[in-house]
């Protein structure tokens, strides 16, 4: 039997009563250091967080294959006839939104 997931929410400006985790997101999770053995990570927030997030998971030892997060502020339609969200060969909001980051790293630079 696997344990159950674990998931650790965090906001940077809390409000009152707030009892999670506070802070900016990509220091807290060097402050936890979680272990790659049999772990992924999944991450979702504004890109420039999202840079950050994956540098640190990749210091920490995941893989590429173990990282997992989302681009969905490429949509619009959401059914893939706009074309604003194509990246490469994909429609973000059809094959999409979570990506692995091996499968976003193939992906065109431009993106």
């Amino acid at each position: 039997l696997r344990s159950p997931p674990r998931c650790n929410s965090q906001v940077d400006a809390p409000e009152e009563g707030w009892q999670g985790y506070t802070g900016f997101v990509p220091a807290n999770l060097m402050d936890k250091a979680p272990s790659p053995d049999s772990a992924v990570a999944i991450t979702c927030g504004p890109p420039i967080m999202i840079k950050f997030v994956i540098q640190n998971l990749q210091a920490l030892g995941f893989a590429d294959e173990q990282i997992y997060t989302t681009i969905e502020n490429k949509m619009k339609c959401g059914v893939g006839k706009c074309g604003r969200c194509n990246v490469g060969k994909d429609y973000v909001c059809v094959k999409g939104p979570v990506y692995s980051w091996a499968e976003l790293r193939s992906l065109p630079q431009e993106y």
